[in-house]
């Protein structure tokens, strides 16, 4: 079982990494963090759907050729979706923030 403080973490990692130097973000590296979150959100009824969709977007990383525009698209998609959950999860607290900022990362490395 994941802790709050476990997926903070990774929160904060994600972003990190998709605000960081494009060189860190191989499709490989993708492939790894998305690994981390699909175990994470397969485990909650309000989250599977998400985990659906990095599943995708965990395909279209690992295809060959790289489809650059069907990834950014995916991306979009999962920042949208991760934006809809945020004020599921209570206004009180640095959870929704953080998944906001999550969601404009992902919106920003799809650009």
């Amino acid at each position: 079982m994941n802790t709050l403080a476990d997926t903070t973490e990774l929160i904060e990692t994600t972003t990190s990494l998709l605000m960081g130097n494009e060189a860190s973000l191989t499709p490989q590296r993708g492939i790894e963090i998305i690994d981390q979150w699909i175990g994470r959100l397969s485990e909650s009824e309000t989250t599977q759907s998400i985990a659906g969709d990095l599943q995708i977007l965990k395909s279209l990383l690992a295809g060959s050729p790289v489809n650059a525009d069907a990834i950014m698209d995916q991306m979009k998609l999962v920042a949208g979706k991760v934006l809809l959950i945020a004020p599921e999860l209570g206004a009180e607290g640095e959870m929704p923030s953080l998944l906001a900022a999550l969601a404009t990362a992902l919106r920003m490395g799809s650009e």
